[in-house]
């Protein structure tokens, strides 16, 4: 027999206004509270006093965006009203706004539910995109710090967009807004300071004038536990550099790489970075007190992220000829394997093409993953194509051209 929602649970001697008022405070209590005591005294979940509130005042927005915030921090895909009838997140976020058009929250997290370029229709039948909907969100809500911060990860470098109110703004803008919305939103300090080369420096709209590295010691100081900060702060340093956070604690690249992997240790660029810090052979220790190799960094890199290329072909060059090594998911791969799978994954990448022709000897040919053979002096020529600074390359195939071999491309 089908589970339905027991509308009982919530005895009819109960005013129902007063369940209303227990709604409309939902956004000043605690978001994460699941147990509602309502005025009789009775016990109730959150979720089953929102469908409650539908059945009583089914045009009520708020119930239908409070139920969609459920089914996000839940992860669930859909949830059955107390009629029978199933709605998804984006179901409920549309229903708030057909009740609601001026939901500024509905419009945005409607928005998170598209990826670039998407569109969907409200339930008015008008159809909009993602940025179309934070567009929406900003003019309801022109504080909305969040709006302004997605709005602006939509943009291509140098790309603007005209806001409703009129207003151009470039990406760099709009994170400076979403700054001066809530200075201590960490995203969009993290995201300018992506936009800066190093040395550059942006004016915030208080006046204050940082760098790329201010603005990672900025997003740092207002949340210390995001891995992104202290990865995207090791960038910024050389060997053996360090640089003092906000706190006055000093840190190396090294530490702060450690850091990153310590706040989240699925962090692949962390492990990769880090393992480019070490000699063939050193060893360092993590945070949690494991200790790591060059070849194991590269290795966990993989794991967290199986498509990561250079982790392929750094790993590749810790391998002499023939070797073999076995990855965390119990594959062995040779040398030249880890050069074809850095190819795979990013047919783009000069040095894996470069690297994988050093290890073919005169006359040999290879067969990449997707079935293409290439000889040693193709591999080159590919591996200029794909980036025409590549010295070593040119000077490699003039070496093999001074064997008087041809290239017969």
């Amino acid at each position: 027999m089908k589970r339905k929602h027991d509308q009982n649970n919530i005895s009819s001697n109960v005013d129902n206004d007063a369940l209303l008022q227990l709604v409309m405070a939902f956004d000043h209590v605690n978001r994460d509270q699941q147990t509602i005591v309502l005025p009789s005294g009775e016990s109730t979940t959150k979720e089953q006093l929102l469908l409650k509130v539908i059945d009583l005042y089914p045009s009520y927005a708020n119930t239908y965006y409070q139920l969609a915030l459920i089914l996000k921090a839940e992860n669930r895909s859909s949830i059955t009203l107390n009629n029978g009838q199933s709605m998804t997140k984006q179901q409920l976020y549309l229903k708030s706004i057909e009740y609601d058009p001026t939901s500024h929250r509905s419009y945005y997290y409607l928005a998170n539910t598209l990826s670039n370029g998407e569109s969907i229709t409200l339930n008015n039948g008008q159809s909009m995109t993602r940025q179309q909907l934070y567009l929406k969100s900003i003019e309801y809500d022109p504080t909305s710090h969040s709006s302004y911060h997605n709005l602006a990860t939509t943009l291509s470098r140098g790309e603007s967009i005209t806001l409703n109110n009129g207003q151009s703004m470039t990406a760099q803008q709009l994170y400076l807004k979403s700054i001066e919305c809530d200075p201590t939103y960490i995203n969009p300090y993290i995201n300018l300071a992506n936009t800066l080369s190093n040395g550059e420096s942006i004016t915030l709209n208080d006046g204050q004038s940082m760098t790329a590295q201010q603005l990672y010691l900025k997003s740092i100081e207002c949340d210390p536990t995001n891995s992104y900060s202290y990865h995207n702060l090791a960038t910024t340093l050389s060997n053996g550099e360090s640089i003092t956070l906000n706190d006055g604690q000093s840190m190396t690249e090294q530490q702060l790489l450690l850091k990153s992997i310590e706040c989240d240790p699925t962090s692949r660029s962390s492990y990769h970075n880090l393992a480019t810090t070490l000699s063939n052979g050193e060893s360092i220790t993590l945070n949690n007190g494991q200790s790591m190799t060059a070849q194991q960094l590269y290795l966990k890199s993989i794991e967290c992220d199986p498509t990561s290329h250079s982790s392929y072909n750094n790993l590749a060059t810790t391998l002499s000829n023939g070797e073999s090594i076995t990855l965390n998911n119990g594959q062995s791969m040779t040398k030249q394997q880890l050069y074809l799978k850095s190819i795979e994954c990013d047919p783009t990448n000069s040095d894996s093409y470069h690297n994988l022709a050093i290890t073919l000897s005169r006359g040999e040919s290879i067969t990449l993953n997707n079935g293409q053979s290439m000889t040693q002096q193709q591999l080159y020529l590919k591996s200029i194509e794909c980036d025409p600074t590549n010295s070593d390359s040119y000077h490699n195939l003039a070496i093999t051209l001074s064997r008087g071999e041809i290239n017969h491309t």
